[in-house]
């Protein structure tokens, strides 16, 4: 039986709508990192902390640029090198989704239908931020003398990106955690 329990979102920039997680009733976010290593759930958990992280490498690779900490032919080396990596992995992670998981959970929990919408909505909103990334950044690969104007233009598409994709994520994990775990995928 299910109580009135209204939950929340866990962050407060979040696009999703407290009546869409009533399947935390069951699966609270408190209990989702206990979750089984063997599971889709504890997987999906997984993805996004890697895709953070893969974030969070960009950030400070700007940052370390802008500080002067880094020299143009390294920054642009790593930069290149770890974009490469997390955007292809992003663009993955996505396209399964779109694919595949997000179609089998609207039939799971139709009334979720609104949240993956969003959802929906914002990868397609996010691959047009990293379209616009992956032009600065071919521009950057054929740039090997430094560009410190392209570099800051990198380091702000790149960051909001960030921005969108940080929210993305903790909405996704708040209506795909709870499904991932209650329904055994």
């Amino acid at each position: 039986m299910m109580s009135n329990t209204v939950f929340k979102p866990t962050h407060t920039d979040s696009k999703l709508q407290s009546g869409w997680l009533y399947l935390h009733e069951q699966m609270p976010p408190a209990k989702w990192y206990a979750l089984p290593s063997f599971g889709s759930a504890a997987s999906w958990l997984g993805m996004h902390h890697s895709l953070r992280r893969g974030q969070g490498e960009l950030d400070h690779l700007n940052r370390e640029y802008q500080n002067h900490r880094l020299e143009w032919s390294d920054y642009r080396t790593r930069l290149l090198a770890a974009a490469e990596l997390h955007y292809g992995h992003l663009h993955g992670h996505h396209r399964v989704e779109d694919a595949h998981y997000f179609p089998k959970f609207r039939r799971l929990e139709p009334k979720l239908a609104q949240g993956f919408d969003v959802l929906d909505s914002d990868h397609a909103h996010i691959s047009r931020l990293l379209h616009e990334t992956e032009a600065l950044l071919s521009q950057l690969k054929n740039r090997p003398e430094a560009d410190p104007a392209l570099a800051e233009k990198l380091a702000a598409s790149v960051a909001e990106g960030g921005e969108w994709l940080y929210r993305h994520l903790a909405d996704e994990e708040d209506l795909v955690i709870p499904v991932l775990a209650l329904h055994g995928l």
